[in-house]
């Protein structure tokens, strides 16, 4: 279980991921089905913005979480992200907490791994394959490669997204990454005793503690 964390850690950091699995919001689109290169262009192009950034000594933290946060929301269908994250607990939520939750869960997920940016050490990024399912689902398979270390297969899921190429899902040894999110965010909820706001200063502190951390 630790090393399929560090491991998933590895993926998130290099090429800034997040993710939300077809089931539910995105399986219910009518979007068109994804043409051959589509994903393929977009994943590439995750990676290589994301090696770019790590690589220049030059930025500094704050810079590198400007970037991480633009690429998140152009490359990722964040409001759905956020939503599978909090499971059941999305639809007890009234407007104001669901709306502090969704600035919330960005600044948790911006935070939490451009923290882990300074592991950065050389990992090289690379596309394997492309292909489309029967729903028109890209599935991008790509190889990290770590000095000194096995490669780590990732497998990106994506789809087309009110016009727009979004990745919906990453799968990393067989294990969905927005399901282990999921989980962790149930846990904290019933920590909380099931108190939704007791769960947002809960995520709000970690937030703060993060940036800390960062600064």
């Amino acid at each position: 279980m630790l090393r399929r964390k560090f491991l998933g850690l590895c993926a998130l950091t290099l090429v800034v991921t997040a993710s939300v699995t077809v089931r539910g919001a995105v399986a219910q689109s009518q979007n068109r089905p994804l043409l051959p290169g589509e994903a393929r262009k977009q994943v590439k192009f995750l990676g290589d913005a994301a090696v770019a950034m790590l690589s220049d000594q030059k930025l500094t933290q704050q810079e590198k979480n400007r970037r991480f946060r633009h690429l998140l929301n152009q490359s990722f269908a964040l409001r759905g992200i956020a939503r599978f994250a909090l499971g059941r607990y999305w639809r007890r939520a009234n407007f104001a907490q669901r709306r502090r939750y969704l600035k919330l869960f960005e600044d948790y997920i911006v935070n939490s791994y451009a923290a882990r940016f300074s592991n950065y050490s050389g990992e090289s990024f690379m596309v394997i394959n492309e292909s489309i399912d029967e729903r028109g689902r890209a599935i991008v398979k790509t190889r990290i490669q770590r000095p000194g270390g096995e490669p780590v297969e990732v497998i990106w899921y994506l789809r087309e997204r009110l016009g727009a190429v979004r990745i919906v899902d990453v799968m990393l040894e067989g294990i969905s990454l927005s399901l282990t999110q999921r989980s962790d965010f149930a846990a904290a909820v019933r920590t909380a005793g099931g108190d939704m706001d007791a769960f947002l200063d809960t995520l709000e502190a970690k937030v703060r503690k993060i940036k800390g951390v960062t600064k």
